[in-house]
């Protein structure tokens, strides 16, 4: 089952508890859901308008997606822990293009870093960062490098996260 989410709106202003969003949830190709959030701590509202239920898509990724834990407590992944994660990527993939504009964003090992471009290109400022790190990725102008890199970057924040 592939999950998407098209046309999030992300209103951070009205973001207190919760993410304030709304957006179409796409499953395998089919539009499924309508979803949204008002941003005061309540679940996500989903309005079907495809023929999957909530309940048939909870039972997929209760199946095949790893639980998640929050202290004691283990709760089977769920449509709206999904949701949160794919806003999670796509807002961050959004912060990273942006920072592309005028810093230079790297992969080096598990951490990302970003280089002040300071009026040269990113090629000029990469070479000198390949000088000292000869492993690292230019994330600038590269799609999967961009998605990576938020991998890298969620994966870090869990880590610190659960210490």
């Amino acid at each position: 089952m592939h999950i998407e989410l098209r046309k999030l709106k992300v209103v951070d202003a009205l973001s207190e508890e919760t993410t304030c969003y709304s957006a179409e949830i796409w499953i395998d190709g089919q539009r499924a859901f309508l979803a949204s959030n008002r941003g005061h701590g309540a679940a996500d509202d989903y309005h079907a308008v495809g023929s999957v239920t909530e309940q048939a898509v909870d039972a997929w990724l209760a199946a095949n997606r790893p639980v998640s834990r929050l202290g004691d407590s283990v709760m089977p992944h769920c449509l709206e822990f999904e949701v949160a994660a794919l806003i999670t990527r796509i807002e961050e993939a959004k912060r990273l293009r942006r920072q592309c504009r005028t810093k230079l964003v790297t992969i080096e090992g598990d951490q990302v870093f970003c280089y002040r471009l300071k009026g040269r290109t990113p090629a000029i400022v990469f070479a000198g960062v390949q000088r000292l790190t000869p492993s690292a990725r230019m994330v600038n102008g590269d799609d999967a490098a961009l998605d990576e890199a938020v991998a890298v970057m969620i994966a870090q924040a869990g880590k610190h996260a659960s210490s």
